[in-house]
């Protein structure tokens, strides 16, 4: 995987630890008590598509991001 990434197989895109509070935020927002919660996977995801503006996302955890909507609303693409 190494590898593949060193090649372009994918980017490390930057983060930077002041972005924490937005994504405790979002988290607050999407957790439902005793349903459902946005983890710190999900919130980096969406973090990621705010910042990148990149929507389409590959997962296999439908029921939360059919239910994730950026701050413009829109909704993410699933692929």
């Amino acid at each position: 995987m190494l590898q593949w990434i060193g090649i372009g197989g994918a980017a490390v895109y930057p983060f930077d630890p002041r972005h924490l509070g937005d994504m405790v935020k979002w988290m607050q927002r999407y957790t439902e008590r005793n349903k459902r919660e946005m983890d710190l996977a999900d919130a980096s995801l969406y973090w990621l598509a705010v910042e990148s503006g990149i929507t389409e996302i590959m997962t296999i955890d439908v029921n939360d991001f059919t239910r994730y909507r950026l701050p413009d609303g829109r909704a993410f693409t699933l692929l």
